[in-house]
């Protein structure tokens, strides 16, 4: 693992090229759709489209410092958190692939290079105030690949102005009964320069663990025939090849004039290293380490804010980025590691621009346009131990350019629409196919109506298409996958309806309540499927169809002295069609979707200072395609449970570093054997203790 050095070597200079995030719209078409947070899972709608709004630092079973994103996902209404073979999480929002959902920093995309999706297990949550998790398409103007949900995270996102402008710093650290540890610390400072202020924030956080914990129930994968895992290097209380150690930080500058125009600087980094769990369904899992992954990110942004022009008022932002990502990869010949059988090394760096713009009209109707482009460049080597290996080189350039317009139609109504207009191309292939150019147009509309101050009716429908990643077209992953570069783009058709209860009378009752409808439809949908040798190749299938039902509920009943209730579940029917098939069912499940998710969690008040929550979370039936016997097996229904107990002490009077939280908490009570995928159990029953002075 690389030094602090090198990390710190990055962060501290901050001369990067620039991210779009368009400046709030301050219009009365936009008033109806307020983000209120006054919980850990707060329901909101944007454009029509139903979201979430969380707090790492108020989930219902509280994490240790700086959690990752992947850990506050977990504990996250609607979204499906998963990992997969090569040791990474996924996400899934609504039956969709883990490409399909798009994670933002600020704005900017960190699903757009290589894989087309991001690592949540590898993204620290320092310095992040709020997570937002929009399951539905609530904008065109998000660039390429947005349309199967996106988690927007804020880093160094405007100061709100119920914000103290007053310097804080917040220290955490952890541990568990394994020797996981954390220690994390990030600060802000805030200063009066000119006619604005200028907010400097900064913050590290490093982990370790040893291992993820073996479950009462690993006496085997019982589901699909597997073998017992015999534990990391001979230790039964540790699942093989688990280990990671991490380190992280960002440093950010931001300076906000009075007038609303602004100027932001942000890097962050990490540097990791981490073994992967072999599958215990098949009998040649991966053997697979990762010595090192790092990430660096850079931004800038600005905008000019509202302002007077002779048509009206309007707003012009502009943003760039720059992210590059370095991984090896070695490969073993068993479960020992002791010998390496293959290398693979990965070179990233993805260029992303944006500039989005917008303006009043008549009728109070408010347009807004943006234009994305993205250039992604991979080199790949493998073999990397012989000398004179080299790299293959693969780049892929995405544009977006799309138009969308508010419209209210009275007070209470909102009606807002757009279109966009994709492109792909994928200069340079490794010598394979290359696919031309690829465009695709795609369209939303979406309403909002306020029926009174607690009661909001939305929907929307909307069609995007998403473009293969350079990895599913060209990467062999080790001789795992038979490429096909002839992968077409995949075209989704989403419709939401529901209702939103969470001001007025609700509010007064302390009552949040969010119910929604959803029907999607994946034309040429991306699927893997197993060749005669074993090997998987990912192909287009004609269509995936998903509808259901989500719900959403958070209750603090007022005689109950601070108790709070929280609730979601989801309930939905996916099927893979494939017309290709003439005799016979064409229809069958899809891979790692249960159809049923549900969780509760139940925070105490107080007592003695002491506040004690739980939490309890189901995920349904699920299948996965098992390459040794050749046909999809089915993973039974299983549910999770975990606790806390939090207090916190009076450390100072005034001044920074004042109160002292104690944490003590227990993840998976029962110790129950619960799989992400076949073969692929999530941790045991693991105690952790943490402190936070702030």
């Amino acid at each position: 693992m690389k030094k602090l050095s090198a990390l710190t070597s990055f962060l501290l200079p901050a001369v990067l090229p620039v991210t779009l995030e368009a400046q709030q719209r301050d219009t009365s078409a936009r008033n109806i759709e307020p983000v209120s947070v006054r919980g850990s899972r707060a329901p909101s709608v944007t454009g029509g489209a139903t979201s979430v709004v969380i707090r790492p630092d108020s989930l219902p079973v509280p994490l240790l410092a700086a959690p990752q994103l992947a850990d506050v996902l977990r504990q996250t209404a609607f979204v499906l958190v998963r990992q997969n073979s090569r040791g990474e999480m996924e996400i899934g929002v609504r039956g969709s692939d883990s490409r399909q959902a798009a994670v933002l920093l600020d704005g900017l995309p960190l699903t757009i290079g290589w894989d087309s999706r991001t690592d949540p297990s590898l993204l620290p949550t320092t310095g992040i105030e709020t997570i937002t998790v929009v399951r539905g398409l609530s904008s065109v103007l998000g660039g390429a690949n947005t349309l199967g949900g996106i988690i927007r995270m804020d880093l160094n996102a405007p100061v709100s102005r119920n914000t103290p402008q007053t310097a804080s710093l917040r220290v955490g650290t952890g541990i568990d009964q394994y020797s996981g540890r954390v220690i994390s610390a990030n600060g802000v400072a805030p200063f009066s320069v000119g006619n604005g202020t200028l907010r400097i924030r900064g913050g590290i956080t490093s982990r370790a663990r040893d291992g993820f914990a073996l479950s009462g129930g690993d006496a085997g994968d019982g589901f699909t025939g597997g073998a017992a895992d015999p534990g990391d290097a001979g230790n039964s209380k540790l699942r093989t090849n688990t280990d990671q150690k991490q380190l992280d930080g960002f440093a950010a500058l931001r300076w906000d004039h009075n007038s609303g125009a602004y100027i932001g600087v942000t890097a962050t980094g990490y540097d990791t290293e981490r073994g992967v769990a072999p599958e215990q369904h098949i009998t040649a899992p991966r053997y697979w380490r990762y010595p090192s992954q790092t990430r660096t990110l850079g931004m800038v942004n600005a905008g000019t804010g509202v302002r007077k022009t002779p048509l009206g008022f309007g707003s012009l932002s502009a943003s760039a980025g720059t992210s590059k990502q370095e991984l090896e990869i070695e490969t073993y010949a068993n479960r020992q590691y002791a010998t390496v059988s293959a290398r693979e090394l990965g070179s990233e760096r993805s260029n992303i621009a944006r500039i989005e713009g917008s303006h009043s009209l008549p009728l109070n109707m408010q347009l807004r346009v943006a234009a994305t482009s993205s250039d992604v460049q991979y080199d790949e080597t493998l073999a990397a131990e012989n000398p004179a290996s080299v790299a293959t080189r693969y780049q892929q350039k995405l544009t977006s350019f799309g138009a969308e317009l508010d419209l209210p139609l009275f007070s209470r109504f909102l009606l807002s629409g757009g279109v966009v207009q994709d492109e792909a191309k994928t200069p340079k292939t490794g010598g394979r196919t290359s696919l031309g150019t690829l465009t695709q147009t795609g369209w939303r509309v979406g309403s909002t109506f306020k029926v009174n101050d607690g009661v909001r009716l939305h929907a929307s429908v909307s069609e995007r298409a998403r473009f293969a990643a350079l990895r599913e077209l060209y990467s062999g992953a080790l001789n795992r996958f038979d490429p096909n570069p002839n992968l077409l783009p995949e075209t989704l058709l989403g419709f939401e309806a529901g209702v939103t209860l969470d001001g007025g009378v609700f509010a007064e009752k302390g009552l949040q309540m969010q119910l929604v409808g959803f029907a999607h439809r994946l034309d040429d949908a991306v699927v893997r499927i197993t060749l005669p040798n074993r090997l998987f190749r990912r192909i287009n299938r004609d269509e995936i169809k998903s509808q259901g039902a989500e719900a959403l509920v958070s209750w603090t009943p007022s005689g109950l002295r601070g108790t709070t209730f929280t609730g979601d579940a989801t309930l939905q029917r996916i099927r893979v069609y494939d017309q290709t098939i003439t005799s016979g069912s064409n229809e069958r499940f899809p891979e790692h979707n249960p159809e049923r998710r549900a969780s509760l969690a139940v925070i105490s008040p107080a007592f003695a200072g002491i506040r004690a929550s739980a939490m309890a979370r189901h995920i349904g039936t699920q299948y996965c395609q098992h390459p040794d016997l050749g046909r999809q097996v089915e993973l039974k229904s299983q549910t999770i449970g975990d606790a806390a107990l939090q207090r916190g002490f009076s450390v100072r009077r005034g001044g920074l570093l004042q109160r002292l939280t104690a944490l003590v908490a227990m993840d998976n009570v029962g110790n129950v054997t619960a799989y992400d995928q076949c073969g692929l159990p999530q941790a045991g029953r693991t105690l952790r203790f943490g402190l936070t002075l702030q």
